[in-house]
């Protein structure tokens, strides 16, 4: 059965978080679940639970810039300058990923989706439990979600906690970008403009 926790809760519902939970939070643009990224029962519970392909790759959500180099390696200058411009912030970077990361997450790619949520209750639970493999809190192919009421109405039976912070601001994902023969390439265009990233990396 799910529980449910209060912004100001976060630290009692940590007590009962389990490597094996997947848990339902607030980011900067929709609410998102998360899993541990080294258990594979929480990955296969996000997929089951939000019926998502297992070809989809999960991203990785990070607390900071030092989380990242923990699951990436080889990152390319210019993808820095990225991080470091945008980050936290609605910008999905991806990268080469360390051999440890499971292959359950990428998809058996070479690669992973990272980014740095630019909110407050995010980065304080991720700062706790450390980078967690992430996607939006609603079954794939429906809208985005931005509140726990919804989470909880759509998907509360499959997961094992929610953060309830309110409202997000934005239904906007993120921008996801990639660095492919020194050239640009952007999957998704979001919350931050194509314009905006060409002109960071033209600095």
């Amino acid at each position: 059965m799910v529980k449910i926790y209060q912004r100001d809760e976060l630290r009692k519902a940590l007590l009962d978080y389990k490597k094996s939970d997947i848990i339902a939070f607030p980011t900067d643009t929709v609410y998102g679940i998360g899993g541990n990224i080294f258990n594979k029962e929480a990955i296969h519970k996000i997929y089951h639970t939000k019926h998502r392909p297992s070809n989809k790759p999960l991203p990785i959500l990070c607390a900071n810039i030092e989380q990242i180099f923990q699951v990436a390696k080889n990152i390319p200058k210019q993808m820095e300058k990225l991080i470091y411009q945008f980050m936290p912030g609605a910008l999905t970077v991806i990268l080469p990923k360390k051999d440890e990361i499971p292959n359950i997450i990428t998809s058996h790619l070479p690669t992973i989706g990272v980014r740095i949520p630019n909110h407050p209750l995010a980065l304080e639970l991720l700062e706790a439990v450390g980078p967690l493999a992430t996607t939006s809190a609603n079954i794939s192919g429906q809208d985005n979600i931005s509140d726990a009421k919804d989470v909880i109405k759509q998907l509360g039976n499959e997961i094992d906690i929610v953060i309830d912070g309110g409202k997000t601001k934005t239904l906007v994902p993120s921008t996801v970008v990639a660095i492919e023969n020194d050239k640009l390439k952007i999957f998704r265009e979001g919350a931050i403009s194509k314009n905006r990233i060409e002109s960071c990396l033209k600095k």
